[in-house]
């Protein structure tokens, strides 16, 4: 019987290596909860405990970089240009002023996220690069976010912290939101107009007119005159930014 025991008690053990072998070499074991806290091996909890970013891509690699944007020079683009360098000037000098640390920062989190880098230029349109910007409305930060999508995304929104005034929270949390639009319908123009007027709006106005992209939508006649304007926006401040001497600044 005893014999019988220690026999059973190697081959359980057996087995528990060769499981544990095999879990180490397919790269599961580092995935293993070991105390039910969501807690990785390497101590680290996982992205959706901290209250990080609960948008649809919130688990998405950051390290896969989403496609840059297709500067077209159309005719609405051409005209935004020409405001932006005359009775709009002075946006765009107060935008440049600002080149430096906090212009780079924009970047290299929109980089973090995968997201062009480019889109700063998004910010510039919403908020000219205030971070403390308050609209009518009440889209708040550098990224203007209204209450619900900020807090869709993981940032507080209270009468004690309002992290849409957060440099960092509300640029990781504004990369994420392109992220989601971009995936939602692949292309820049839409998901541009959709982060101004609202995926729901969006995709009604998709189905009703059948559009593919965001110019046949915007030529349909179905946007708001601020939509229809905020694409040519972005794409003519990202033209500005990129090569402000050729815009005469």
């Amino acid at each position: 019987m005893l014999h019988y025991c220690q026999t059973f008690d190697r081959s359980r053990k057996q087995i528990f290596l060769t499981l544990f072998f095999l879990l180490i070499s397919s790269g599961l074991l580092g995935c293993i909860n070991m105390r039910g806290l969501g807690t990785s091996l390497f101590g680290e909890s996982s992205s959706l405990e901290r209250g990080e970013f609960v948008g649809e891509g919130a688990l998405e690699s950051i390290h896969d970089p989403l496609p840059r944007l297709t500067l077209t020079i159309t005719p609405e683009v051409r005209r935004e240009i020409i405001r932006y360098t005359t009775r709009e000037r002075g946006t765009v000098e107060e935008v440049l002023s600002q080149r430096g640390d906090s212009f780079e920062s924009i970047q290299r989190l929109l980089k973090k996220k995968g997201v062009p880098e480019e889109l700063v230029s998004l910010a510039a349109v919403e908020s000219n690069l205030n971070q403390y910007a308050i609209s009518p409305a009440g889209a708040t930060g550098l990224w203007q976010f209204m209450r619900r999508t900020a807090q869709s995304y993981g940032l507080e929104v209270s009468r004690a912290r309002d992290d849409r005034l957060d440099f960092t929270r509300s640029t990781l949390a504004a990369a994420q939101h392109l992220r989601d639009l971009f995936r939602a319908y692949g292309d820049w123009g839409l998901a541009l107009a959709a982060y101004n007027a609202g995926r729901t709006k969006i995709d009604r106005k998709l189905r009703k007119t059948k559009a593919t992209d965001f110019w046949q939508l915007a030529h349909a006649g179905e946007l708001s005159s601020e939509t229809r304007r905020f694409v040519p926006r972005v794409i003519a401040m990202t033209l500005i930014l990129d090569n402000p001497s050729r815009y005469g600044f």
